[in-house]
């Protein structure tokens, strides 16, 4: 299989001079579902913010589907990296459902046809598509989670970051983003979970990349890893 993302020998210093990331080496197959765990301040976080260039390498290498993510900015990376924030208030600005979700593809050029179809699109496969016209923040604080990850998918990405998606979610909220993730799959989508959920990551992921310490310390299947 091709990858989606291959990181090489990945050094990360904050401008503190607090070393985040240490010689991290990793390659994820296209199409694979793959969370990256591990205790607060292992890094994973401060890794998959590399996939779309909100930050760059102190030393090291990352490609996302043949691209060099430090030579493109972050909106040039947006075409190709959707990336979920953990909090929606990181995230969310739009006074509608619709403005906040058709943002991203309207600025990437798209026609004002193309950009309501790839709006529309993208809140039907999250149940948001009745709340159009509903500001943001009238919503529960699920509901906009589920929003933030409309406005990723109406961008058409090729990989998917979401952080602590499952964070918030009651059941229904959890089953709706199981429903979620295997429409992704089925549209060939690479998906890179960040999450401190086991129970999620062993009913969801694929592969699991273990950090510690600003590390990769083990990488393979979910099975493998949680046992």
């Amino acid at each position: 299989m091709s990858l989606a993302i291959s990181v090489e020998n990945l050094t990360y210093r904050y401008p503190s001079g607090r070393q985040a990331l240490r010689n991290v080496n990793l390659d994820i197959e296209s199409g694979n579902t793959v969370a990256l765990i591990g205790k607060n301040g292992a890094g994973k976080t401060t890794l998959a913010k590399h996939f779309n260039s909100l930050l760059k390498p102190t030393s090291g290498r990352v490609t996302v589907t043949g691209i060099d993510a430090s030579k493109r900015s972050t909106s040039q990376m947006a075409r190709v990296v959707g990336y979920v924030f953990q909090n929606p208030e990181d995230q969310l600005f739009g006074s509608t459902v619709m403005e906040e979700v058709a943002f991203g593809p309207k600025n990437l050029g798209m026609n004002q046809e193309e950009t309501r179809s790839k709006a529309e699109r993208a809140l039907s496969i999250v149940g948001l598509l009745p709340y159009v016209l509903e500001h943001p923040y009238n919503m529960t604080y699920g509901q906009r989670k589920m929003l933030c990850l409309a406005s990723v998918l109406a961008m058409d990405p090729t990989v998917v970051v979401m952080d602590e998606p499952n964070a918030g979610q009651d059941y229904h909220g959890l089953r709706v983003l199981g429903s979620i993730l295997n429409e992704l799959r089925q549209m060939g989508k690479t998906i890179i979970i960040i999450s401190h959920d086991m129970e999620f990551v062993a009913r969801e992921c694929e592969k699991v990349a273990l950090m510690s310490d600003g590390e990769v310390v083990a990488y393979d299947s979910t099975r493998r890893i949680l046992s």
